[in-house]
Formats: structure tokens, C-alpha cells, sequence
């Protein structure tokens, strides 16, 4: 199987979408997430990426119910390949580096089991995803380790500054998020 960029336009530099293909017959669907040699390759084809090293560390997985909303976080280190492996999310990501052309833009995408997108959010950008599903298997890997708390960026959910839209008003967060 391989995956291929998905011809998809997107306001925000570096930030790419990708196809993973899928194989489905009575049985059910079989599909690769990650294949390192071909994700590099298709990686360093990439004008983008030629002089980046994207190797990844680290797979993370939140499961979470409808109507939780997870981030803006991110870090100036961290790439992730993010997907959503069961049930559906509205996924925003917003370029938050100050040196970067496209500085400030939100982009929107609908990732979900059927579509199977992947999203490669570069460092120095934040997401969030929202559930849209009963419940929701969220996954990404890392470039690196985790960046403590206090070296991440952060900004809010409804922050007026970006003015994200969000298809609900009244989301459940946590703590950190409110």
C-alpha cells in the first residue's frame, strides 16, 4: 500500500494533507498509517521538507466523546502526523511563526475513519480538534519528545485574536483549555 499526498490546497506553509491508501473487501478495511521508507520519500520530494529530517518518535493517543474540544498546543520543535483512527473530528491548525508568510492564517479539515486524511502540522503551528462523534481515537506522532508545559505554546480555544469558528458554542475542556 502507499499513501500519497492529497491534492488539497492549503493557506498555511508546510502544512500538508495525505491519502493513506485503503483496502476494503468483506472481510473490512485494511490500511498502513505510517511506512517510514515511503513517508520519507515522499516527504523529501517535497520542496518544503528537502533539508528537514522528519523522523518520528513518539505516538500519542486520546480517546475522547462528542463535544470535547483538545488544544490549541503545539511547540516550536514538534512535527506531528496527526489522524483520527475511530469516529470523527473538526481539526483546525493555525500558524502561529512569526517568520512565516502565511503567519496567523486557521485552517479548517473534517478527519474521520472514512476519509482517512492524515494532517503533517509543522512546528510552530498549534491544533485543536473538536469530536463530532459519539466517541473519538485520536492519533499523532512526534518528531521529538514531549516539550514540558512550559515551553509550549498555548492559546485559547475562542481566542478573538484568531477568530476560529467552531460549530458549537459550549464545548467540554479541560482545565488548561478554559
Amino acid at each position: 500500500m502507499n499513501s500519497k499526498i492529497k491534492e488539497c490546497s492549503t493557506i498555511i506553509n508546510d502544512l500538508i494533507v495525505i491519502q493513506p491508501d485503503s483496502f476494503y473487501d468483506h472481510r473490512g478495511e485494511n490500511f498502513e498509517t505510517y511506512n517510514e521508507e515511503h513517508y520519507s520519500k515522499m516527504f523529501k520530494s517535497i520542496s518544503e521538507f528537502k533539508d528537514k529530517d522528519l523522523k518520528f518518535v513518539i505516538d500519542s493517543f486520546s480517546n475522547s466523546t462528542k463535544n470535547v474540544l483538545r488544544g490549541f498546543h503545539g511547540d516550536t520543535d514538534n512535527w506531528k502526523l496527526i489522524d483520527v483512527l475511530k469516529g470523527s473530528v473538526y481539526f483546525v491548525v493555525i500558524d502561529v511563526r512569526l517568520n512565516s508568510s502565511t503567519y496567523k492564517n486557521v485552517q479548517y479539515f473534517q478527519l474521520n475513519d472514512k476519509n482517512r486524511y492524515q494532517v503533517l502540522v509543522p512546528a510552530g503551528c498549534v491544533n485543536a480538534h473538536l469530536v463530532t462523534s459519539d466517541d473519538c481515537l485520536f492519533h499523532y506522532k512526534l518528531t521529538k519528545s514531549y516539550v514540558s508545559i512550559e515551553k509550549q505554546i498555548h492559546i485559547k480555544w475562542n481566542d478573538s485574536e484568531y477568530n476560529v469558528f467552531w460549530p458549537i458554542k459550549d464545548p467540554i475542556l479541560s482545565k488548561r483549555d478554559k
